[in-house]
């Protein structure tokens, strides 16, 4: 390993994860409600067994540790803590706090999401995010999870990536409640959850005044698709769009200039943006993967290069950078054995432009559910056997924990068998 090619003294080295995608029986949320219905999951499947992570998460962090992570990005489920509006369960406040102390007895630092794209059934039965009282609604659980949880935790995360959630959810209709076109309610639940991430700001703090809270922002990179200024302008408002959210009528603010103590970012794909004046005058950016990047099985046109693009962005805040997740969907491993120093060296150029990067969280631990995507696409570092959820580490692991133990990259190109 170079010493030339090494990250910060204290650097977070970790992976992020979702309870409903790893933990299974999750079955008092809108998800669980969601997958039910024929058609919504690709193949049919659901989240029912997952990794099993609820009961074997002592095993999966022994192997978070075996490569060498120092920190690992989960959230925790709402629906396990609040399953009825205003009724705590002792027993799930109980197994969280088994969590966070495995994590820490494993040297682990557990950064904690309280918010991860899964809702309570009374909750989503109420309106949900869309609803204005949902902030109100959201601040109970926030405040009895600081009260019963906050001393195991000292990086928190309120909320991950509203654009995505509201444009899934309501755009979309690829997320509960399966919405499709709804630009009002798109706005109104990205309103919400940046009045839900201040208030539960403002709780954590209150509690926890050591503690560094903030939320993860997925940063798309959006391209022009030539020289021209019509394409130019075009980048520029769909960029504006997806990093923007309302603070007051005719009023938008950068996500990431929220209420927050770091910057937390999610990044994993870039399009091309071109001006299209043929197309319906809501719908006039064309948008499209960039001509001649690699695609990963999602379908996402990807590259290195980009991350440090868009990590420059976030320089003049001023504030901590946390790369709360980033990845590559690839069933062939040595696709992400070439990524993963590609994409890390990029972050080190970035650290060298001035931009205050504190920690890598990659997507993710472990093959799990993705979603609407079952579990087809591959992000993990380690393998679940679907019949017998045996873990196996796969060589990008084994890369991976090589270079947290080094902070430094490799000096050659590495591939491991």
């Amino acid at each position: 390993m170079s010493a030339g090619l090494g990250f910060p003294a204290g650097f977070l080295w970790g992976t992020a994860s979702a309870a409903h995608q790893v933990e299974g029986d999750n079955r008092n949320c809108d998800w669980w409600e969601f997958e039910q219905k024929p058609g919504t999951i690709a193949g049919g499947d659901t989240s029912a067994v997952a990794c099993d992570h609820y009961h074997r998460y002592r095993e999966d962090f022994k192997l978070l540790r075996e490569l060498n992570q120092n920190a690992h990005r989960l959230s925790i489920e709402w629906s396990r803590i609040e399953p009825s509006e205003g009724e705590f369960d002792s027993r799930q406040i109980r197994h969280y706090r088994d969590v966070l102390g495995e994590l820490r007895e494993q040297g682990i630092e557990p950064m904690v999401t309280l918010h991860h794209f899964t809702s309570p059934l009374w909750f989503t039965r109420k309106g949900g995010w869309a609803n204005r009282e949902a902030a109100r609604a959201f601040l109970p659980y926030v405040s009895r999870v600081a009260d019963e949880l906050g001393d195991l935790v000292s990086l928190w995360c309120t909320i991950n990536e509203p654009n995505i959630y509201a444009a899934n959810g309501w755009i979309t209709g690829e997320f509960p409640p399966a919405r499709q076109g709804d630009l009002t309610d798109f706005y109104r639940v990205i309103s919400n959850m940046r009045g839900a991430h201040e208030a539960a700001y403002t709780t954590i703090k209150r509690r926890r005044p050591d503690a560094q809270v903030g939320l993860s922002h997925h940063k798309f990179l959006f391209l022009p698709a030539s020289g021209k200024r019509r394409d130019r302008w075009a980048a520029r408002t769909a960029q504006f769009t997806v990093d923007r959210w309302p603070v007051a009528p005719g009023r938008l603010r950068r996500v990431v200039e929220a209420t927050s103590d770091f910057v937390g970012i999610a990044h994993y794909w870039a399009q091309m943006c071109a001006f299209d004046p043929t197309r319906p005058k809501s719908q006039f950016i064309r948008r499209f993967n960039v001509p001649g990047a690699q695609l990963t099985d999602m379908g996402w046109s990807s590259d290195p290069v980009w991350m440090r693009q868009v990590l420059n962005e976030l320089k003049g805040l001023g504030k901590p950078v946390y790369i709360t997740e980033n990845g590559l969907a690839a069933a062939d491993d040595v696709r992400r054995q070439r990524y993963l120093p590609d994409v890390l060296e990029n972050v080190l150029l970035a650290i060298a432009d001035g931009v205050d990067v504190r920690g890598y969280f990659h997507w993710t631990s472990m093959d799990n559910f993705e979603w609407a995507h079952g579990y087809g696409p591959k992000f993990g570092l380690i393998a679940v056997d679907r019949k017998t959820l045996e873990r196996t580490i796969k060589p990008s692991g084994r890369l991976y924990g090589r270079i947290a133990a080094a902070n430094a990259l490799p000096d050659q190109p590495v591939l491991l068998n």
